[in-house]
């Protein structure tokens, strides 16, 4: 008999203590939930004024970022079609620079032949030949925007003359372009090659001046 009344009373104790346990638990999670409602309660609802402001501001900011991205895509489309111009307007330089080099070899030719022999009947066809290929040359770079700059006579330009000698003269001011060895050419508003030219300057006076 008190084998079994110790049993009960054991079993009495671990039901109050397991009953403990379970009202803490209970206890701790209403505290959480507590302080949870308090948080949400203590957060301020915006009013519907600040709420259309807020929303406002929102549309403003996509507004803009989608007017920047278009005119982003818009330059981009403006220096691609740019690009391109350029690529076929200006990619034909390294072939144009060979043609003006053969231009300049059939000037020579035609310049090295005396003007007596030009009056021959067997270098009439040499020489029409030639003047028929000049032709044709001048045709073919005028064509494709490939133009030869004037520099006779003209005032010294470092964007298109190359000076390669000096020339006294007294008939015109220094800095004029005098001598044109190698012609330069451009190509439509690029400098393809300049002119080799040779400038004016003062003379200079080698009497000295002698004392008795």
């Amino acid at each position: 008999m008190l084998e079994d009344e110790n049993n009960k009373t054991e079993n009495n104790l671990e039901e109050e203590n397991n009953q403990t346990d379970k009202d803490l638990e209970n206890d701790k999670l209403n505290q959480e939930a507590t302080t949870d409602d308090d948080l949400k309660k203590d957060e301020k609802e915006p009013s519907p004024e600040e709420l259309i402001i807020k929303l406002n501001t929102q549309i403003e900011e996509l507004k803009d970022q989608r007017l920047r991205s278009i005119a982003e895509l818009e330059n981009y489309r403006k220096r691609s079609e740019k690009d391109q111009a350029d690529a076929l307007k200006y990619g034909i330089a390294n072939f144009a620079k060979e043609v003006v080099s053969i231009s300049d070899n059939i000037e020579r030719a035609n310049a090295s032949i005396v003007d007596e022999l030009k009056q021959e009947e067997k270098i009439k066809p040499v020489i029409e030949g030639l003047d028929l290929i000049r032709q044709s040359i001048i045709s073919v770079l005028d064509r494709f925007g490939i133009k030869k700059i004037e520099a006779m006579d003209q005032k010294f330009d470092h964007n298109f003359h190359q000076a390669m000698i000096e020339i006294e003269r007294d008939d015109c001011e220094p800095g004029i372009v005098v001598q044109e060895l190698i012609p330069g050419y451009t190509l439509h508003d690029r400098l393809l090659r300049p002119s080799m030219v040779g400038v004016s300057k003062k003379k200079t006076d080698n009497t000295d001046d002698k004392s008795s």
